[in-house]
């Protein structure tokens, strides 16, 4: 019954996948971008070979066994759980245990080829096997279209969001850590760019009118959103949250991306209001939240990783969000795909009104139905709260 049910589910998908296929070339046969060919180039090697990163990486793996031992003593709300687990168990053994050891030589190879490399499981590409499927050298003519459709349907969705406020070159970033992409209108554009710009640009565009501004993200990937973030605003504090695994690796690709500025690990100083003040990036494991005090922060943003906890965590962690948030609390999660529906994570409970929930069209490439949503929240003041 097992086998049975595993092929009518392989032969379903394969069926949607036939669908989608045939819904997206009518869709973009004649965008200048339809380009097979490009996909190959997008996915050639762009490592970066003679680089001394050792100081940054001696940095980070002392930063890390602080924080692996501080977690033994923390809440099972900041333990892994649920989907990290098989990640963890599967895919990032090899990264942790050369965080551990302090093995700067193993540790340098996977993160100047993080892209393309286990230790970024979770955090970043596609959900197909990019090895299997995209990096070997030999991809199918379903897999280039797979793969250009996804990429032409954020690129379009970008282009209706941003509504021609920016010019394609606003999505370039860096080639640190040997990234994939495809090039749009003659610009390289790393796998996922168009995503990660478009919510810094509207966090930064909600904290406009303030002098300062402080953006908390829990669970901040590799730092890709943080990258556009504060490339683009030199007014910005960016604090990030996050298992130690995966603020080890968002450390790396910060301070490779910004060296001139100001940056704080777990470790290296207490996390208070002076900490916030002195720094441009503050990267904390994500116990630590509970120290950050309350209306710290102008925006609170989490993409995702909200509807990958238990009902346990999301409360914990939708506490200390609300909390610390003076002005607006933004998210993107699952509204079904969940142990817990992001309709249902209680955020009003906390003094906050929803502005608007939209559908969050990002996976629309890959996917026939798309339960992602995109929700932005306001504090409540005395005076509009009705008390």
């Amino acid at each position: 019954m097992n086998f049975a049910r595993r092929v009518a589910g392989r032969i379903a998908r394969e069926i949607d996948t036939f669908k989608l296929l045939r819904e997206r070339e009518k869709e973009f046969r004649n965008d200048p971008n339809y380009r097979l060919e490009l996909v190959a180039q997008g996915c050639l090697d762009r490592g970066q070979k003679d680089i001394d990163d050792s100081a940054i990486l001696k940095r980070i793996a002392a930063s890390y066994s602080k924080a692996k031992l501080a977690q033994q003593n923390a809440a099972p709300a900041y333990q892994v759980s649920n989907e990290w687990i098989p990640i963890y168990n599967r895919n990032l053994r090899g990264v942790m245990e050369a965080l551990a050891k302090g093995n700067l030589e193993e540790l340098a190879a996977m993160y100047r080829n993080f892209f393309r490399d286990p230790c970024s499981t979770g955090l970043i590409g596609l959900t197909a096997n990019m090895k299997k499927h995209y990096l070997s050298g030999n991809i199918s003519k379903r897999d280039k279209l797979l793969y250009l459709y996804d990429v032409l349907c954020r690129y379009k969705l970008w282009r209706s969001l941003t509504v021609d406020k920016y010019c394609v070159r606003s999505l370039a970033s860096t080639s640190i850590g040997n990234p994939y992409g495809f090039e749009l209108d003659g610009v390289f554009v790393s796998h996922g760019s168009d995503y990660l710009h478009y919510y810094a640009s509207e966090i930064n565009r909600l904290a406009v009118d303030e002098d300062r501004t402080v953006v908390v993200e829990l669970g901040g990937g590799y730092g890709g959103m943080a990258y556009f973030l504060i490339r683009d605003s030199d007014k910005t504090t960016y604090v990030d949250f996050d298992l130690p695994e995966n603020l080890a690796l968002t450390a790396y690709y910060l301070l490779r991306a910004f060296p001139a500025l100001n940056v704080v690990l777990y470790g290296e100083t207490e996390l208070n209001s002076d900490t916030l003040r002195d720094n441009r990036i503050v990267l904390m494991p994500n116990f630590e939240i509970a120290k950050l005090s309350g209306n710290s922060a102008d925006v609170v943003f989490n993409s995702y990783s909200l509807a990958e906890m238990s009902a346990e965590a999301i409360h914990e962690y939708i506490k200390h969000m609300t909390r610390i948030s003076k002005r607006y609390f933004m998210h993107v999660n699952h509204t079904t795909n969940s142990l817990v529906k992001a309709d249902d994570f209680g955020i009003e409970r906390y003094g906050f009104e929803l502005l608007y929930r939209k559908p969050a069209l990002w996976n629309r490439g890959r996917k026939l139905v798309v339960d992602e949503y995109e929700f932005l929240y306001s504090k409540l003041t005395e005076e509009n709260s009705g008390s």
